[in-house]
């Protein structure tokens, strides 16, 4: 039974020693608030710009796919339209 309490108050040491020091973490991230405005924006820039690529890419793959079903008509054929166009109305000289 001593062993065991010995084993106990062993390992709440260790736990208060890990909680201390994760306290000391927290304090130092969200004491400093020019850190932590900084780190918002930086880290709100990257989710924005990885969320824009991730779409551009997921709707790449969708579309090949769609157009390799012939479910959509091919794109070229409107940037052609659009290209006649503009030369019939003078812009392309």
């Amino acid at each position: 039974m001593i062993g065991m309490r010995k084993k106990q108050h062993k390992k709440g040491m260790i736990n208060d020693v890990a909680l201390r020091s994760f306290s000391l973490a927290i304090e130092k991230a969200y004491g400093n608030w020019g850190y932590l405005i900084a780190r918002s924006f930086v880290s709100g820039i990257f989710i924005a710009l990885g969320a824009t690529v991730g779409l551009a890419i997921l709707v790449a793959i969708i579309g090949a796919i769609l157009q390799q079903m012939e479910v959509i008509p091919v794109v070229g054929d409107f940037f052609t339209r659009i290209n006649e166009f503009l030369e019939s109305a003078g812009f392309g000289q």
